[in-house]
């Protein structure tokens, strides 16, 4: 049960807030109309209550000034489904007389001014056929009904009487409690719905700029609106984005400027070595300033990947995958490349092809050759390289995503990077709303699929 709850229940804060109000509204009614219910009175009350009275002196004074001819008539005018007259010789049949019932009816006498024996009041049974009852639907009262028949002694000595049926709910007053409520439900329902989009409206406004400065540090102030706890996160948010943005650009600045100044004393320490007459000393020393070449431009490609600051543009996915297998072609590797034509993404072209490049690296390094795949699945972009190689165990994957992190057997062939190329490939993927998975393929080998979300790219570069 709670999980079906928990399916239909809205996810929005808008949508649980619209949910929970029209629940409250909802209790809220159904309270109202057990009350309603309830406070109806009992047929002993309502005979008891001023109605009555008013009817009867309303009506005895007419009827008995009336011409017995004319009596039937105007009792037949009179009465109604829900108030219904008789005038009889003989005195409706009672089924009972009780102490409340006495009570009524010395409290009419009273009023009206008779002896008591001529006002009678008791228990009746009362069917469709008696009174005025068959000119009500079957939908307005169901019958037979235990009520109570007050009837007064004429001078002519027949009875003026008078019908009191339990109070109960009609089909008419359910319709127009309903109708009412429902009005009122509806007005208030609305004016609350206005209220909770205009307080939801920051939360949305900070909620897309939560998501434009994830993807890539872009800093936009968020107007400052709404109730105060909203207004305090939204100022609070401007200030931390533009702190972490400060922050990450002096990163970014110094982490370059050092990796640019080492290039200068690289380059310098190559020309000494090239002078260094023993031959085993001169490769060693040659070797190593290569690999700190190769280290500081992977450091670089990392911190590019990071910063998307390039700008989004729309490009042909098949023509950049097949201008980057042709590459490696040229320089002599395997890599074969079949896939879809004519998909378009709006990207980073430079950070998606050193994604793609990074890959296909990869899948050489450790496999001896590459696959790439292109295919679009249910409105998401597929690439994928395979390779014949060992791969990566399960408990190694998330690892191998972080930047530095390099596993064994990258350690030991003797062919691995610095642990940055899977961490430059995860960089860009999440810039553009895209993930990573990888898994064993079949028979024996690895692949690496990406998929980008061709919606989620296209409104990222809206932003």
């Amino acid at each position: 049960m709670m999980n079906w709850i928990k399916k239909l229940a809205p996810r929005s804060i808008e949508g649980q807030m619209v949910a929970l109000f029209t629940l409250a509204l909802l209790v809220q009614l159904i309270a109202l109309t057990v009350l309603e219910m309830a406070k109806h009175d009992t047929v002993i009350e309502t005979a008891s209550q001023e109605p009555i009275f008013t009817r009867l002196e309303t009506y005895l004074p007419l009827i008995e000034r009336l011409p017995p001819e004319n009596i039937e008539g105007f009792v037949g005018s009179t009465s109604t489904c829900h108030a219904g007259y008789r005038v009889s010789d003989t005195p409706f049949p009672r089924t009972s007389e009780t102490e409340d019932t006495i009570a009524v009816a010395r409290s009419i006498a009273g009023r009206l001014g008779l002896p008591h024996e001529a006002v009678m009041v008791g228990y009746a049974s009362l069917e469709r056929t008696d009174f005025t009852y068959s000119e009500c639907s079957y939908a307005e009262i169901s019958l037979p009904q235990a009520g109570i028949v007050i009837g007064v002694r004429l001078t002519d000595g027949r009875w003026f009487e008078v019908e009191v049926h339990p109070h109960e709910w009609h089909y008419r007053e359910i319709v127009g409690w309903m109708t009412q409520v429902g009005a009122i439900f509806l007005v208030t329902a609305g004016i609350a719905l206005f209220l909770l989009r205009q307080i939801n409206r920051p939360l949305r406004a900070l909620t897309k700029a939560v998501q434009r400065f994830g993807d890539g540090l872009d800093v936009l102030p968020v107007e400052v609106s709404g109730p105060d706890d909203i207004r305090r996160m939204i100022s609070s948010f401007n200030t931390m984005q533009k702190t972490v943005a400060e922050q990450v650009k002096r990163r970014s600045l110094t982490l370059a400027a050092i990796s640019h100044d080492i290039r200068t004393p690289l380059t310098s320490l190559r020309l000494r070595a090239e002078m260094v007459t023993d031959e085993v000393l001169r490769e060693e020393l040659i070797a190593g300033i290569e690999k700190m070449e190769r280290i500081n431009t992977s450091a670089l490609e990392f911190l590019q990947s990071e910063s998307n600051a390039e700008p989004l543009r729309a490009i042909d996915v098949h023509a950049m995958l097949q201008s980057e297998c042709d590459e490696f072609e040229e320089l002599g590797h395997s890599v074969k490349f079949h896939g879809d034509t004519g998909i378009v993404l709006s990207c980073r072209p430079e950070a998606m092809a050193r994604a793609s490049r990074n890959l296909i690296d990869n899948a050489i390094k450790y496999g001896g050759e590459a696959l790439v795949t292109l295919r679009q699945e249910q409105g998401d972009i597929l690439i994928s390289v395979a390779d014949p190689g060992a791969g990566i165990c399960d408990a190694d994957k998330r690892r191998a995503l972080e930047p530095f992190e390099r596993l064994s057997e990258a350690r030991t062939s003797g062919m691995g990077g610095f642990g940055l190329g899977l961490a430059v490939v995860q960089a860009v993927i999440a810039g553009h709303g895209g993930t990573i998975d990888m898994r064993a393929d079949t028979p024996t080998g690895f692949v690496v699929t990406l998929r980008l979300p061709v919606d989620a790219v296209a409104d990222q570069g809206s932003n």
